[in-house]
C-alpha cells in the first residue's frame, strides 16, 4: 500500500467531498451520507431497485475506487433472478481510473443497465412494475442491507489504516493470486492461491485475505493448505468455514494434482438459491482452474508465472 503525504491525503479528502456534493445535488433523496465515510445510492428503475454502496478511504480517488457493494433490492420474484450484482461489481470496477472520482459514473452506468433490462422485461412481459409504496424506504431498511453492512465491519476499517509501517514483529503481506468469479444459481465463487512455507505463512495469508471486506463478507471461506517442511514431513489441514466436507474435498484436490507449498481459500456468496451436491463441483472446478492459470501447477514451489490482484 502506498503511504500517502499529507498534502494528498488533503487532496483526496476534498475530491471526496466535492464527489459527494454533487451527487446530493444530482439524486436529493436517493442518496444517504452515513457516519464513518460510508455513502448510499439508491437506484431506481420501473422493474428494478440497487443500492450501491461505498466507503471512502484516504487513496481514493488518487490510487485506488473507494470499497463498494452493490445490492438487488428489487422484491418481484421475477425481476430479481435477472440481476447479477457481483458480475455488476465487476464491470463498474473497470471503470475506475486513478485520480478520478467515479461513484457518479457508477450510478449513470448501473441507471443504463437498469433501464435496457426494463426494455427486456417489457418486451417479454416476465415481471409486473415495482411496487412503489414498498420500495420507497428501502435504504433505511437495516435488516435488508445486513449483507452490506457485514462488508463494512471493523475489518473494512483497517483497509484505511493500512498506510501506517507495519512492526518488525510482522510476517510481510503475501503474494496471493485471486481467479476469476464463477456464478452458479445466484451463488458466486471465487478461489485465491497462496504459496505457504508453514502454518505462520498460512496464518498470515488468511489474514490478508480477510482484510478484504468483500472477502470477509462471503458466506464462507473454505480453506485447504498442504506443504513440505524442511524435515520432510508434510503438513496439511483445511477447514470448512460452514460448508461441511468442502475442505477436506478441497485438500483432496490439491493432493491429486500434486501441488506442494500451496494454500487454497475459496469464497462462496449464497445466492439463495440451495445449489446441492454441485456446490462441491463449483467449489473444486474454480480451485483447479485458479490453481492451474496462477502458474503454481507447474512451478511448484518455485513461484508462480504471472500475477494477478493482490489483496
Amino acid at each position: 500500500m502506498v503511504v500517502l503525504s499529507p498534502d494528498q491525503r488533503k487532496d483526496n479528502a476534498d475530491e471526496q467531498l466535492n464527489e459527494t456534493e454533487l451527487l446530493v445535488s444530482m439524486f436529493d433523496s436517493d442518496v444517504v451520507i452515513e457516519e464513518n465515510n460510508v455513502i448510499t445510492v439508491n437506484i431506481k428503475s420501473k422493474h428494478f431497485l440497487l443500492v450501491l454502496r461505498c466507503l471512502y478511504h484516504e487513496h481514493y480517488p488518487s490510487h485506488d475506487p473507494p470499497i463498494f457493494a452493490i445490492m438487488d433490492m428489487t422484491n418481484t420474484l421475477h425481476a430479481s433472478h435477472v440481476i447479477d450484482d457481483m458480475l455488476l461489481e465487476a464491470e463498474c470496477g473497470k471503470l475506475f481510473t486513478p485520480g478520478e472520482c467515479v461513484i457518479y459514473s457508477w450510478v449513470m452506468y448501473i441507471q443504463e443497465y437498469l433501464e435496457s433490462l426494463d426494455v427486456f422485461i417489457s418486451e417479454n412481459a416476465v415481471s409486473p412494475p415495482l411496487e412503489e409504496v414498498e420500495n420507497e424506504k428501502v435504504i433505511a431498511d437495516l435488516e435488508n442491507l445486513q449483507i452490506l453492512e457485514d462488508q463494512f465491519n471493523a475489518e473494512g476499517a483497517a483497509y484505511v489504516l493500512e498506510v501506517v509501517e507495519s512492526s518488525s514483529e510482522e510476517l510481510p503481506s503475501p503474494e496471493i493470486y485471486t481467479g476469476r468469479i464463477l456464478t452458479e444459481r445466484k451463488s458466486h465463487f471465487q478461489a485465491h492461491i497462496c504459496k505457504v512455507f508453514s502454518k505462520e505463512d498460512v496464518h498470515n495469508a488468511m489474514k490478508t485475505l480477510l482484510r478484504n471486506p468483500k472477502i470477509a463478507g462471503a458466506s464462507h471461506n473454505i480453506m485447504a493448505y498442504r506443504f513440505t517442511s524442511e524435515s520432510g514431513t508434510i503438513n496439511q489441514d483445511y477447514d470448512d468455514d460452514g460448508e461441511t466436507k468442502a475442505g477436506g474435498r478441497l485438500l483432496e484436490l490439491i493432493s491429486l494434482m500434486n501441488v506442494e507449498n500451496l494454500m487454497v481459500v475459496v469464497s462462496r456468496w449464497y445466492g439463495g438459491v440451495l445449489l446441492g451436491p454441485s456446490r462441491f463441483k463449483c467449489i473444486n472446478n474454480i480451485a483447479k482452474e485458479t490453481i492451474v492459470e496462477s502458474g503454481f501447477h507447474n512451478s511448484q514451489a518455485h513461484g508462480s508465472k504471472k500475477k494477478n490482484k493482490k489483496k
